[in-house]
């Protein structure tokens, strides 16, 4: 497997945390702090929490903490990137290092929150990675579950969003 294709995808994710474009973009990452991302109530406590964690997991991601992100993983992670390729947790940790130089921050936008119940949930987003063409545009599912009384990230899965790539 190809570990490095899927982990530029997920380092390029997480280079997104401080959005700067005032845009569609920005709009959404403050309606993650307010209200759902549906836009009309307020976030429940999980739906919060569940947002922090994953900021704080993209956050030690683009800081190179293979630690954080190995104890963020369960065992029995999977990750199914933009090819299609698949990896585990041992792959995703090996990749994790410090970016050595800083690339055009990635826009993540239309985050959604799917509570499956009170220990397992989904957060779909999508991403302009504006320096990978025509990958640039993908669509990222998170699968989190609590696994004795702790949250840990089970599932990740990257799809290409093609037809973004050909409005242009």
């Amino acid at each position: 497997m190809k570990t490095r294709s899927f982990l530029v995808v997920l380092t390029c994710s997480a280079l997104s945390l401080p959005l700067g474009a005032r845009s569609r973009a920005a709009q959404a990452q403050a309606a993650t702090r307010d209200t759902s991302v549906s836009g009309l109530k307020p976030l429940s406590a999980l739906e919060q929490n569940l947002i922090d964690m994953q900021k704080a997991f993209l956050d030690a991601i683009e800081r190179g903490d293979a630690a954080y992100v190995k104890n963020a993983v369960s065992d029995d992670f999977l990750l199914i990137g933009p090819s299609g390729d698949v990896g585990d947790k041992a792959e995703l940790v090996d990749g994790i290092h410090p970016k050595k130089t800083s690339a055009a921050t990635p826009i993540l936008y239309d985050f959604k929150i799917i509570p499956l119940n009170e220990s397992a949930a989904v957060i779909t987003y999508n991403a302009v990675l504006p320096h990978r063409n025509p990958e640039r545009y993908q669509h990222l599912s998170y699968t989190w579950v609590k696994q004795d009384g702790v949250w840990k990230l089970k599932f990740r899965q990257t799809t290409l969003n093609l037809w973004s790539a050909h409005d242009l």
